[in-house]
């Protein structure tokens, strides 16, 4: 499962499925770096910091098989909410809009809008581990279901159009789109603003809830948010009606193991650093939390292997994380441990009902006057 940053050109002889769905599921299947060139208004770009944006015409190129450079026709927007503001990111992560028309028989079949996770800013010496680490969660989170959002490194050569400009080289990842998602699992995304606790398929809510502890993440939430359900995560329900609501977790720089610079602990937790772990999961049944931690247990030797042969994450960044992951798995591993940091700080799930249904009335309540 070695996974090395080679950053070759991905040929168009993939070996791409017929339907749409495949040929986006296989894009992110692989584990191969892509490298491309982004010919685009960036100091636009860079600007985009409020709620109306424009799309900015560009060119993705890239080689194809006989090392020939082929262009295809994009549009960029920036996208995010904390790393689109100033103070924390003088670069924002964005969307690529693809051409269908264009993309067939590319490397890209099959891709409309992808999300572009970037480097943040070029001020600091690098950014690129804090980019690999994140790559990495999602691709831990892969290993632990698919009913996850799948990535694609990518190595991205800039060039201004604006200032007629080279700029540097940059790593990045792409993260799968909600409707390829949505096409996998035949389900809907729920942009309900309040998601009731008991929707969801109490074991993929469990799972879920246990690698935001694995990652240390606090800042995030599968049953609320300002606007739509739910903020850093994503609810879907099957079109069938079978089972219940899949929460996505996404977004993991502001995390323990990721840990940014500008990363800092949410103020309403009893956290003193971002490293810190706090369970914030809602009480399950004992047999459904015990096989959840028997499942990060069964995946313990790959998820291991992927961060250790992960060749593109090295020195003091690789340590540092493995020694966070080695951290998370003393503690479901210690009997005592566990009932302190995750049972004694498990939500009440009929309290947590309870406040949610309220907020629900409330809104309610609200929208018919």
């Amino acid at each position: 499962m070695k996974i090395l940053i080679r950053f070759t050109i991905v040929l168009a002889t993939l070996g791409i499925a017929s339907s749409s769905n495949a040929k986006d599921t296989a894009f992110f299947e692989s584990d191969e770096a892509i490298s491309i060139r982004l010919e685009a208004p960036i100091a636009s770009l860079k600007k985009q910091r409020g709620d109306e944006l424009d799309w900015l015409e560009g060119k993705v190129i890239y080689r194809d098989a006989q090392g020939v450079e082929l262009a295809l026709s994009v549009k960029i927007k920036a996208r995010g909410n904390f790393r689109r503001m100033r103070r924390n990111c003088s670069f924002p992560p964005y969307w690529i809009n693809f051409k269908k028309s264009e993309v067939k028989g590319t490397p890209f079949d099959g891709i409309d809008k992808v999300k572009v996770v970037a480097h943040c800013t070029d001020a600091w010496p690098s950014f690129e581990p804090y980019i690999y680490t994140e790559y990495l969660a999602y691709k831990t989170y892969n290993i632990l279901t698919d009913k996850s959002f799948g990535v694609r490194l990518t190595n991205i050569q800039y060039y201004d159009t604006e200032k007629d400009k080279e700029l540097k080289n940059f790593a990045a990842f792409f993260i799968e789109h909600v409707n390829t998602f949505e096409d996998r699992f035949k389900a809907k995304e729920v942009k309900d603003k309040f998601i009731l606790p008991s929707l969801y398929n109490q074991s993929d809510l469990c799972r879920a809830e246990m690698f935001q502890f694995f990652l240390g993440n606090s800042d995030f939430s599968f049953f609320a948010s300002e606007d739509e359900c739910c903020h850093n995560g994503k609810a879907f329900s099957l079109r069938d009606g079978s089972s219940g609501m899949i929460p996505v977790p996404y977004d993991f720089d502001m995390t323990g193991l990721v840990n940014p610079p500008y990363a800092e602990p949410d103020p309403n937790l009893p956290v003193v650093s971002i490293k810190e772990r706090h369970y914030r999961g809602i009480g399950a049944e004992r047999e459904i939390l015990e096989d959840t931690v028997n499942q990060y247990l069964r995946n313990k030797n790959e998820i291991y292997q992927l961060w250790e042969e992960a060749d593109f994450l090295q020195g003091k960044y690789k340590l540092r994380a493995l020694r966070y992951i080695d951290d998370f798995y003393k503690i479901i591993k210690n009997e005592k441990k566990f009932r302190i940091m995750v049972i004694g700080n498990l939500r009440h799930a009929g309290k947590a009902e309870e406040m949610i249904q309220e907020a629900i009335d409330k809104e309610n309540r609200k929208l018919s006057k």
